[in-house]
């Protein structure tokens, strides 16, 4: 490139760059202009601005514009207020028809007035809400299980519910056992029915991970290998806390010492093997364990079987204690022996 054609292109760049900061000072004079009339009083204004007392709303009334745009303004106006409507309480009258209808106080908020006609709307009422707390701690809605090794059906058509608070027995035929131990599988988890459903709550065992459904909702006591014999009480519970894989409170020591006291357990025998403990303190320890990750369904296979007495009642006295004291708990026992469902809240036979 010349040195000619080098000087006329410096020429036109210089041109263009007093052309753009002619045009920005431009901008900023009528930029200047538009602030200073914004800025002057208010009765200067063409229009009239005004704000409602109590609202705060900006009721400003501008000229209607042309072309039939004042036919615009109007419904969007219209629009609004009947969507600010939807939040203003309105006052009971006598001559109000609407049975459905609840009377929300003055003093209520805008959110919950809106919650309220929206209720009023679909016609949520008492009976509904009930509903939704009626849900048991667990259910079976026709629940069948057959044994695929024999083609038995030890469970046909099994449809029971039990509540929170509450301790239920479920009576199997007595010499039995293939029936009860279906049942406990079954409300364990540890078994899936051929058909049916099983619930805790509003949730079906199908829906929830294994994890959640057997390490934290169900606590479990079989006769067999309910705890580890070669650890302590104490090392029993934090065992399976840990493997709950959930967060506690206090520290897991803690709530596991406080969990065997009141179970009935010796303070000097929390730190003992558990294969030295007599059978009613190993039934104490499976039954803390059972319950020490929350669980909201305790499950026992015959849990009053071998045990004098005295030991059988201290037992079901345990029992009744973690159900009663409990609003979230259910404890369900699966026995042969009809003394022990007849002593339980509510009993079903199978």
């Amino acid at each position: 490139m010349t040195d000619k054609e080098l000087k006329d292109m410096d020429e036109t760049t210089s041109m263009d760059t007093t052309a753009a900061a002619e045009s920005a000072a431009e901008t900023v004079a009528a930029n200047a202009v538009v602030d200073d009339a914004l800025l002057s009083d208010v009765d200067e204004l063409p229009f009239d601005v005004d704000f409602d007392e109590t609202t705060n709303v900006d009721t400003t009334s501008a000229p209607a514009p042309a072309d039939g745009g004042a036919d615009v303004v109007a419904a969007n106006a219209d629009h609004v207020n009947a969507m600010l409507s939807l939040a203003t309480p309105r006052e009971s009258t006598d001559d109000d028809s609407s049975p459905d209808y609840i009377e929300t106080p003055r003093s209520a908020s805008s959110a919950t007035a809106v919650s309220t006609h929206i209720d009023r709307e679909v016609k949520v009422g008492d009976e509904d809400l009930n509903l939704l707390r009626a849900y048991p701690t667990l259910s079976l809605h026709d629940v069948t299980y057959r044994d695929r090794k024999t083609g038995r059906t030890p469970v046909e058509h099994l449809t029971c519910a039990f509540e929170a608070g509450t301790v239920s027995a479920i009576l199997v035929p007595d010499g039995d056992d293939m029936a009860r131990t279906a049942m406990v599988g079954l409300l364990s988890g540890l078994l899936m029915p051929e058909s049916g459903h099983l619930m805790n709550r509003s949730a079906e065992y199908l829906s929830l991970e294994p994890l959640e459904l057997r390490g934290h909702r169900i606590g479990l006591v079989p006769q067999r290998f309910a705890v580890r014999g070669d650890l302590s009480p104490l090392r029993n519970l934090v065992y399976a806390m840990d493997a709950s894989n959930r967060n506690f409170l206090k520290p897991k020591p803690v709530l596991a010492s406080e969990l065997l006291l009141a179970s009935g357990l010796d303070e000097t025998l929390l730190d003992n093997r558990v294969d030295s403990l007599n059978e009613v303190d190993r039934r104490r320890v499976a039954i803390a364990r059972a319950v020490c990750c929350e669980a909201e369904i305790v499950v026992l296979d015959e849990p009053l079987d071998g045990l004098e007495d005295g030991e059988r009642n201290a037992i079901m006295e345990l029992l009744r204690g973690i159900a009663h004291g409990d609003p979230k708990r259910c404890v369900v026992v699966v026995t042969q022996d009809a003394a022990v469902a007849e002593s339980a809240d509510q009993t079903v036979t199978l």
